[in-house]
């Protein structure tokens, strides 16, 4: 990790309101002090194929957990540890910024923010906060807090139509995001997820178009998964 220098460049978390991370909260908090190294986990989700009887099994893949980032770093005001750029600011008073940005509900959204965790051009980290532990290390005479450590873990947030458009899933039970091209009508595109264009009109109700005649090349539609588009009836494919 590059070592801390005037102009080296810090991480900075920063707060959205919405899901899509367009409306920023207003507030960001920049780690004073870059850590001297990041953990990240990636998890994999099995069933266990044991049967009763015998031994070992083939586990069943469940699912991709979201990856974890885990950051540990200091709040320090003692004028010791060179780089600090908050150095001069009450660490009581780095914690309550911190905390705004990562922890707090806010009132436009009534969630905490999503996050977006940026380390100059190297690295990007979309996702919501899952823990914060604050211990405090040292005290001056009078009992404030000169020192804390910070281990902050943050669970990875891509957005719905992100996810659906990164998995590329061909599932007809299964939400898909579809870019227009040229030449696409609503029909077409509905047989091609469900094999069965009769579905266009309740397709055209869940993306609200009014009219669908023609199609805008490099505009997105939601297909929704077979069962919230079916009625009375499954469509095979």
């Amino acid at each position: 990790m590059p070592s801390e220098k005037a102009n080296v460049e810090k991480i900075v978390i920063k707060g959205f309101l919405d899901k899509k991370q367009q409306d920023e909260m207003g507030i960001s908090f920049t780690i004073p002090v870059n850590p001297e190294s990041y953990a990240r986990t990636y998890k994999i989700e099995n069933e266990s194929g044991a049967t009763a009887g015998n031994q070992g099994g083939a586990p069943k893949y469940k699912g991709t957990a979201p990856e974890q980032l885990k950051l540990d770093f200091t709040l320090d005001n003692t004028g010791t540890i060179e780089g600090n750029i908050l150095n001069g600011t009450p660490v009581p008073k780095q914690i309550d910024q911190l905390v705004k940005v990562v922890y707090n509900m806010q009132g436009e959204s009534h969630r905490p923010g999503i996050l977006k965790i940026v380390w100059g051009s190297f690295f990007v980290f979309d996702c919501v906060l899952a823990s914060l532990e604050i211990n405090y290390v040292l005290f001056n005479p009078q009992g404030t807090p000169l020192r804390a450590k910070i281990s902050a873990t943050f669970t990875q947030y891509i957005a719905p139509e992100k996810r659906v458009e990164k998995e590329k899933k061909k599932s007809p039970d299964l939400t898909r995001v579809i870019k227009i091209t040229n030449g696409d009508s609503l029909p077409l595109l509905t047989y091609r997820s469900y094999g069965d264009a009769t579905h266009y009109m309740k397709v055209a109700k869940a993306n609200n178009l009014v009219s669908f005649r023609p199609l805008r090349a490099g505009d997105e539609l939601v297909f929704p998964p077979i069962r919230q588009v079916s009625e009375n009836q499954t469509v095979k494919t």
